[in-house]
């Protein structure tokens, strides 16, 4: 092993308080040896331990835009009526994200209904207020609809966290297109569903929520600090007692990996960033990553993972490859 580091100076890079000298001088240490490598993790595991144990999210969200979108691939002209139930529909349309965000609403009229749709595009998020009042804001890859005149029946793709406006006499329903129902009547929770992704993650922060599998047939009843895990395939719910807040933290601009592989990282780090990832096959999976992302750059981000793990990578506009050392 290289002579010994300070532990209190690791302490410091891990809260994101070293310079640039000293961050030099860390990957310079635990670059020299493998018994290095074992100390830096074990600190490192330590430090999330600890930071784990209470986060408090801050809500700070700034108002961006406020428009109504044009009619898409439907007639030029909507009818006074029509327009002004989609008026009553949607509130307010706030965004916010990394860079130069934007945000995409598309209304699609038909005969018996008008279809409201939210997207957030990859690398960016954005929040929504419903004509009820509740609040929602979409993570990166997300796409939110509804029919204008039941916007308490929404159909969602993607992640996102919900603060629903309590309504005993009209329960709130988010749809997966794994056919599973979240049923709310007030409440703040997030919900988890990526098509790509064979799980559907339900985390409860307040109030009470009814998860319903196939055929809508009951599987649970959460309540606060529990998350309900969704096994879509075999139709099979695990609930357990989690630190709720940890999995909003992306509200606040922050990304939250706990104990996860590099198949399950990467899907996230693209969508965070913007970009798409080549994995070399050759990188194992078993190293395990937990660690909070709040304002690193990618390179910041890819450098802190070799900390633990033994790749490279190569950087060409927004296409990253990572191979095996």
């Amino acid at each position: 092993m290289k002579k010994s580091i300070n532990d209190n100076i690791l302490y410091r890079f891990l809260n994101k308080e070293t310079s640039e000298l000293e961050n030099h001088e860390i990957f310079d240490w635990v670059s020299y040896s493998e018994e290095n490598r074992a100390e830096f993790r074990k600190v490192h595991n330590l430090f999330h331990e600890q930071l784990n144990s209470g986060i408090d999210v801050d809500q700070a969200w700034n108002r961006l835009n406020y428009k109504l979108s044009e009619v898409n691939g439907r007639p030029s002209l909507i009818r006074f009526e029509q327009f002004r139930r989609i008026a009553a529909a949607i509130l307010i349309l706030l965004t916010i994200g990394f860079g130069s965000l934007w945000f995409r609403d598309h209304f699609f009229n038909s005969s018996d209904s008008v279809i409201v749709q939210f997207e957030a595009p990859k690398g960016e998020k954005s929040k929504i207020i419903l004509a009820d009042g509740s609040h929602v804001w979409l993570n990166s890859q997300t796409i939110l609809k509804y029919d204008a005149l039941h916007p308490r029946k929404v159909i969602l793709q993607g992640e996102a966290y919900f603060e629903i406006k309590k309504d005993q006499a009209h329960p709130f329903e988010v749809i997966t297109s794994s056919g599973m129902i979240v049923v709310v009547t007030g409440t703040r929770f997030n919900l988890r569903c990526y098509e790509n992704e064979s799980y559907v993650e339900t985390t409860l922060e307040e109030g009470q929520v009814a998860i319903k599998g196939n055929n809508s047939v009951q599987l649970a009843v959460l309540q606060p600090g529990q998350q309900a895990k969704y096994d879509i395939a075999d139709n099979l719910l695990k609930v357990e007692n989690v630190t709720a807040k940890i999995y909003s933290i992306w509200r606040n601009n922050e990304l939250h990996f706990s104990d996860i592989s590099f198949a399950e990282l990467i899907p996230q780090i693209e969508r965070w960033y913007g970009i798409s990832i080549k994995l070399d096959p050759k990188i194992g999976n078993r190293d395990r990553f937990t660690m909070i992302i709040k304002t690193e750059s990618l390179r910041e981000l890819l450098n802190m993972m070799k900390l633990t793990s033994r790749f490279d990578y190569e950087v060409d506009g927004e296409n990253i490859e990572l191979y095996a050392k």
